[in-house]
């Protein structure tokens, strides 16, 4: 305990001594709230009484603290038929499957975890987890409790949320007393401290907002009894009281301690009976207000460097935003000036296909399912964030009303919307901190555009983060041609874990057959490749970036990889990999293909199509080409095939290689030629020279 504490000022000493000694009392059955509060224990944390009636006549009769559809949700329910059918067909679909018990979590579709249900099984590998203290299962270990992620998607209760929605639609009561039943027969398999579903702090916070949300949604229900209600309450502040004490302030203080505050927020402000409530709502906008400046870099960058983690930080912090308005407060500067960083990235970093690049970590989980969204479509995160900051070029990234926005602002969400109208995003393309450049012609969705990553590989330990460092993405005429393949997997004794976030993985270079930073275990790296920004230019003209890392440094003799982009609008890109060492190592730069895309190797270039025509065409001055198969994970758990195009380069054949990448249409084919000191491109309408010799790569137009 001592070197666990030791270099800890004394208020983090005692902080961590009460998370140690809570833990010894919860094992040795001393705690509190080690077990389900008798009905004596609950007259004591609710304020005014414990009558079950009284207490479920004014869950009843108040009015929703925050979102409108609380109090209304038939009128959310008649809007959302009446702009969005099919979604309104999608939700009673998805609520009616769990009632038969099947559900679609992340990449899987269709598990069963058994009739009634197993809450601590893993269907995948028909592992169980043990019923002992949360402290004591190794949920990392694939071995013992199988995959943790799908155990613990099911124990988040999105699917209550679900069904609560379809009685929104329907009034059909099968669906609250099948939620209740549920909710009923979890508390019966889940005792307090007990079993996997309470060792992670976050998914415990995960499952009490869901909860809030399902129970407001059904209240006006028959099926929702008056003990059933006083039961869910008095587990409401076991809940509230576990993220209380064990917020993740030192195992994982990133996306896990942000979301256990924010469901200390949304428990005290739902439910303020309970007699800590108002503690809750302070500790927990106290963690979530210090932690601004530590997680979001000055330009905005979530500090973990994930595009999806990122996501989920700007949902936390707008959650935030609603859920203080229920005091009248007026948005506070520091939160909105942190919004507005945060959503300026997320806009700068959005696709002509309004999709995102899955750049780092994305474990497919959400705040809160209000309506089943791809992995990579943040869409909702920037309506709310234009309605809610009044923001029109959020509202054009959004591209249009979303459906969440009726449960999240009531029935008048999507006319707010509309009222903000749209405006072409006017962001940064350059975000220094956080290290990721973008390079775009237009805003329309046949717009050519890359991101290119020269940021730290993340957060504390860079648990997040991939080795691919200097990898780039790249749409053409707004079609998505080299992507990021994504995460998978994070089992721990998975090799696809390892190999999902490899620099072979990703459209960069690997020297020596390695990658630029090396893993040790799922979430820790044995050395991270440091990245250095060298140049950054944009006029009307070209945009130039330039940028390396140490990645190589321990090869003897040691190696930097150099990175220089070149693009001209509506012409392409020219790519100058350099490994700058007083030796030579051979190399290879990797171009990862968006899956279901048509590839034409030809000597050194490759073309890649889709069906409809819409290409990229990948010619280098340098090197042997083939062709790989390879993974991509649109969704965490699921994979498809993708294809990696290879340059290798052998110590004989230099260090340098320079390759263009250029958008095809319908046209002609261009004709690249590299010649000594340049790289040219022709095309019928036009010519386009970049000089590659040495000293900055520089476009001559003609």
């Amino acid at each position: 305990m001592i070197g666990r504490l030791r270099g800890r000022t004394l208020g983090e000493i005692r902080v961590r001594s009460a998370q140690l000694a809570a833990v010894l009392l919860e094992r040795a059955g001393w705690h509190p709230e080690g077990r389900e509060p008798s009905d004596e224990r609950i007259a004591s944390l609710v304020q005014g009484g414990a009558d079950p009636a009284a207490l479920l006549a004014d869950f009843r009769a108040r009015a929703a603290p925050v979102f409108p559809a609380m109090d209304e949700p038939a009128d959310a329910a008649a809007t959302l038929r009446a702009l969005w059918p099919g979604e309104a067909q999608s939700l009673e679909a998805a609520a009616r499957r769990a009632l038969e018990g099947r559900f679609d979590l992340l990449g899987h579709r269709e598990l069963s975890f058994g009739d009634p249900i197993d809450w601590q099984l893993d269907p995948l590998s028909g592992r169980r987890a043990p019923l002992v203290h949360w402290s004591r299962i190794p949920y990392l270990e694939y071995a013992v409790v199988g995959d943790h992620k799908v155990v613990w998607e099911l124990n988040r209760h999105q699917h209550f949320v679900t069904l609560a929605q379809a009685y929104a639609l329907t009034g059909d009561e099968s669906f609250p007393r099948a939620l209740l039943g549920q909710l009923s027969a979890w508390i019966d398999a889940n005792p307090p401290k007990r079993g996997m579903n309470w060792a992670s702090s976050l998914e415990v916070a995960f499952r009490a907002i869901s909860w809030t949300w399902a129970l407001y949604l059904i209240r006006a229900s028959a099926e929702l009894k008056a003990d059933v209600y006083r039961r869910i309450l008095g587990m409401l502040h076991v809940h509230a009281r576990h993220l209380e004490v064990h917020l993740s302030t030192y195992f994982s203080p990133n996306t896990h301690l942000t979301g256990e505050a924010l469901g200390l927020v949304y428990i005290g402000t739902h439910f303020p009976e309970l007699r800590g409530a108002a503690r809750w709502v302070e500790r927990g906008e106290k963690v979530l207000f210090g932690e601004l400046g530590r997680q979001i870099r000055p330009d905005g960058v979530y500090f973990e460097q994930s595009s999806y983690y990122h996501r989920y930080t700007a949902d936390f912090y707008l959650h935030l935003a609603l859920l203080r308005r229920q005091a009248g407060e007026a948005l506070d500067a520091r939160l909105a000036g942190a919004l507005e960083a945060l959503l300026d990235h997320t806009v700068a970093l959005m696709r002509p296909d309004r999709r995102w690049p899955l750049i780092g970590d994305d474990d497919g989980g959400r705040l809160v399912m209000l309506k089943r969204r791809d992995s990579n479509d943040f869409r909702d995160t920037l309506a709310l964030g234009g309605a809610l900051l009044e923001r029109p070029d959020y509202c054009f990234g959004a591209g249009a009303p979303v459906p969440e926005l009726v449960w999240l602002l009531g029935s008048g969400g999507p006319a707010r919307f509309e009222r903000m109208g749209m405006r072409k995003p006017v962001v940064p393309a350059a975000y220094p901190d956080g290290g990721y450049f973008v390079m775009r012609d237009g805003w329309g969705v046949e717009a050519n555009y890359l991101a290119v990553d020269c940021g730290p590989l993340g957060g504390l330990n860079g648990g997040h983060g991939h080795a691919d460092t200097l990898a780039i993405e790249v749409a053409a005429r707004g079609r998505p041609m080299l992507v990021d393949p994504g995460t998978y997997t994070y089992v721990a004794t998975a090799e696809d874990r390892d190999a999902f976030r490899s620099s072979a993985a990703h459209s960069t270079v690997t020297v020596a057959g390695r990658s630029s930073s090396v893993p040790a275990t799922p979430f820790r790296w044995a050395n991270r490749a440091g990245a250095t920004l060298i140049r950054w230019e944009s006029n009307e003209a070209w945009t130039a970036f330039d940028g390396s890392h140490d990645g190589y440094a321990d090869l003897a003799p040691p190696a930097e990889h150099r990175r220089e982009i070149l693009f001209v609008p509506q012409r392409a890109w020219v790519v100058r990999d350099t490994i700058v060492s007083a030796g030579r190592h051979p190399f290879e730069v990797r171009w990862h293909a968006a899956p279901g895309l048509e590839l034409d190797p030809a000597d050194r270039t490759c073309t890649l199509r889709e069906p409809q025509g819409t290409g990229l065409l990948i010619a280098a001055s340098a090197g042997a080409l083939r062709v790989e198969a390879g993974w991509s994970a649109p969704v965490f758990g699921a994979r498809v095939a993708s294809a990696i195009c290879v340059w290798a380069m052998g110590p004989e054949d230099g260090n340098v290689i320079v390759t263009a990448l250029v958008p095809l249409g319908q046209g002609a084919r261009p004709v690249v030629n590299f010649q000594e000191d340049r790289v040219r491109i022709s095309t019928p309408a036009w010519t386009q020279e970049i000089l590659v010799a040495e000293g900055p790569l520089r476009a001559v137009n003609e």
